[in-house]
């Protein structure tokens, strides 16, 4: 690291206190002391108990403020009853940061809290606290082991761990030692130093080339993206492990919008938008960023595999296909001389079986084979699937062939078994040591397969470039509008999208028969009827709604009817012309700010779940992207004799909407476009719901959903 940085004092401390270290076997105290030791730490090492004089053969202080200098950082051992008192005579004494495993609750405690006051006083000491209810961190570069679990067996790697879970801390760290980290933090409660922190530190470390998050929440957004920003930057990959997914949004949705997106799909956006490759578990996160540690991004092209199994092949192939990763085509000429090398009866075609009969040179095959795989030029990235162990049985070829391909190939390439609970931590090791990764289960390696080539195109993607903002004239006006109320009807919505030049379909509002009447001969038959009943937010739900109107008659027969039971305000529209139907919506979190979603629209927005989000503004290029990632996406290109539809206008109105939820997120909640018909000469928003910061409170009508 070149600079100085803010964790310096905490990860990189020059002077450590260990306050509570003990002789007593089997306690906290004696593991701390025993861990700290083990790992090696050259600073000058301070040891705090009231209770000894002398701990492991160095002199042991009473307090902080009987130590001969003060340390940068001191690790308060002590329990919630007396964590207050020490921490802040730890600040007094002018210590810089502070690791605690405690998790700082007291028993019936009064607002505010322990934790409370721990975090209020670290902010204005301006200190770095790792903690509470943290297992530490290890800092494997420094040989600063900053915990209770004895890691003199670690060898330092290039992968960067931050966990919320100190479990997952430990588990990840302990369990198999392929994974070789650099810097391990648990972060706990992060009362003086937050998950954005360390990925900044992180990224100032040179051995740092993937970044592992397991998190539960972000409490500095605005940080959090600019660290996401700085590895970006610097090329770095993180991987991210976020928990809590299917918990429903903590504040009620008033719109299907609110209600599909949450606060996970806010995730997924920020994570889509800044590179963060997602997983969904811990065998998968791990997996990636082993690969990503190792092999660095793949190039142009799909993934090379050689097995030396058929039945295994056939599975690889089907679960390559639920992942979708791609295989890499075969030139003409490698088909060729594949052929001529393969025992008879099998087949030169990715990925490959070259499991012939055991016989002499049959490692000298899978060795000629597996060259021409990653020669060929369409192979981004090449695998090598034996049944890899510590006591193969006719392994070592093959284990020699994989150390030699880095040494003749730039490209990445790795080992897997297709069995995820191989017994190979010897073999892995062994095989990192000459830069070839091994990875236990055809799924998780296909799932690291898939990050690594999503976070190849994640950087050829351009970075997103906002069209110019609407007329500020325009923006005034509806800010004004939103903000004094009342609530805007279906109407008020639809001219609000077409003031941010979405177009809209031809809508006129009434509020009575004679009003009716004459709407519709203006906009001409047949039309749609709607009520305007300013809180109903569903009106199918409700009954409200009568398309297909041919003529006076219909139309006032449909407007009696409305009249009974929702009043007399109404809406009549020219009826919507076929196509494809989506929805767009927004939603304003409050943590990231606005956030847009497309959607599959119509009644079955909810049920058919196809949607994706993304951070708003955003321009056409993203927007497109957008679309194509919908799984009703063929829809858009005709089906069964329907034409295609103009996906460029799609695009360019789902652009203008996220511009509007941009410039208006200080006055809206949400809002829901449903449906959005598609076809191919127009885009067009049939129905509009807009939440806004001052109706949200309001309570809908019994009828309403």
């Amino acid at each position: 690291m070149t600079r100085a940085h803010p964790l310096d004092p905490l990860l990189n401390p020059r002077s450590v206190a260990l306050v509570g270290a003990s002789p007593r076997p089997n306690t906290v105290g004696n593991w701390m002391l025993q861990t700290f030791l083990a790992g090696g730490y050259e600073g000058d090492l301070y040891l705090v108990n009231p209770r000894y004089e002398e701990l492991a053969g160095q002199p042991c202080f009473p307090s902080l403020g009987a130590l001969p200098s003060t340390p940068d950082m001191a690790i308060l051992n002590v329990n919630s009853a007396r964590m207050e008192t020490l921490f802040n005579e730890a600040i007094d004494a002018g210590v810089k940061a502070l690791t605690i495993f405690d998790n700082c609750r007291l028993e019936n405690e009064a607002s505010p809290t322990l934790l409370e006051r721990l975090n209020s006083r670290a902010r204005e000491a301006g200190i770095a606290v790792c903690g509470g209810n943290s297992m530490g961190y290890y800092h494997l570069d420094q040989g600063v082991h900053a915990s209770f679990y004895v890691a003199d067996h670690l060898k330092p790697g290039h992968i960067t761990l931050i966990a919320h879970s100190g479990s997952v801390f430990t588990v990840l760290v302990h369990n198999d030692q392929r994974f070789r980290f650099n810097l391990a933090v648990s972060a706990g409660q992060e009362i003086g130093a937050t998950v954005d922190v360390y990925i900044d530190y992180a990224l100032e470390l040179p051995t740092t080339r993937v970044i592992a998050l397991f998190i539960e929440a972000i409490r500095n957004p605005e940080a959090f993206i600019a660290a996401l920003e700085k590895a970006q930057a610097r090329n770095v990959p993180v991987v991210a492990c976020k928990v809590g997914r299917t918990e429903k949004s903590a504040k009620l949705a008033l719109t299907h919008c609110g209600a599909m997106a949450g606060d996970d799909a806010v995730y997924d956006a920020i994570f889509d938008r800044y590179g963060v490759l997602r997983a969904r578990a811990l065998d998968e996160m791990m997996a990636t960023v082993l690969l990503l540690s190792q092999c660095g991004c793949p190039g142009p092209g799909g993934l090379a595999a050689v097995t030396d199994s058929g039945g295994l092949r056939g599975q690889f192939i089907d679960l390559a296909e639920d992942a979708g990763v791609p295989f890499a085509t075969l030139s003409p000429d490698v088909i060729t001389k594949l052929r001529a090398r393969l025992p008879f009866a099998l087949e030169a075609v990715n990925p490959l079986d070259a499991a012939g009969p055991i016989q002499s040179g049959f490692g000298d095959i899978f060795r000629d084979c597996l060259h021409l795989m990653m020669n060929n030029a369409d192979t981004a990235i090449g695998a090598f699937e034996f049944d890899a162990r510590d006591d193969g049985a006719y392994a070592e070829s093959f284990i020699d062939l994989a150390k030699s391909i880095p040494k003749h190939f730039s490209k990445p390439f790795f080992i897997f078994n297709s069995f995820g609970a191989a017994q190979n931590t010897r073999l892995a090791q062994d095989l990192l040591e000459a830069g070839v990764p091994l990875l236990n289960g055809a799924e998780e390696a296909l799932k690291a397969v898939k990050h690594a080539l999503a976070w190849r195109e994640h950087g050829t993607r351009a970075r997103s470039v906002v069209e110019p903002a609407v007329n500020e004239a325009t923006v005034a006006k509806w800010r004004k509008r939103l903000l004094a109320g009342p609530t805007l009807t279906e109407a008020d919505g639809l001219s609000l999208l077409r003031d941010f030049g979405i177009p809209v379909v031809q809508t006129q509002v009434a509020d009575s028969e004679e009003a009716l009447l004459a709407a519709a001969n203006n906009i001409g038959y047949p039309v749609a009827l709607k009520s305007a009943h300013p809180d109903l937010h569903h009106k199918s739900d409700a009954g409200g709604v009568h398309l297909g109107l041919t003529d006076p008659i219909a139309l006032a027969s449909a407007y009696k009817e409305l009249c009974a039971t929702l009043g007399f305000n109404v809406t009549v529209q020219a009826m919507a012309p076929h196509g494809v139907e989506l929805a767009f919506g927004f939603l304003n979190d409050a943590q990231f700010g606005p956030i847009v979603m497309v959607s599959a629209g119509g009644t079955l927005v909810e049920l058919l779940e196809d949607k994706v989000c993304a951070l708003a503004p955003f321009d056409q290029a993203e927007a497109r992207r957008l679309v194509d990632r919908l799984r009703l996406r063929p829809m858009l290109d005709g089906m069964r004799g329907s034409p295609a539809a103009n996906v460029d206008r799609l695009a360019k109105a789902l652009v203008r909407f996220s511009v509007l939820a941009r410039a208006l997120s200080d006055c809206l909640t949400e809002v829901d476009v449903n449906p959005v018909i598609a076809n191919s000469d127009e885009c067009l928003a049939v129905d509009s719901l807009v939440i806004t910061t001052t109706s949200y409170q309001q309570t809908p009508p019994p009828n309403s959903t």
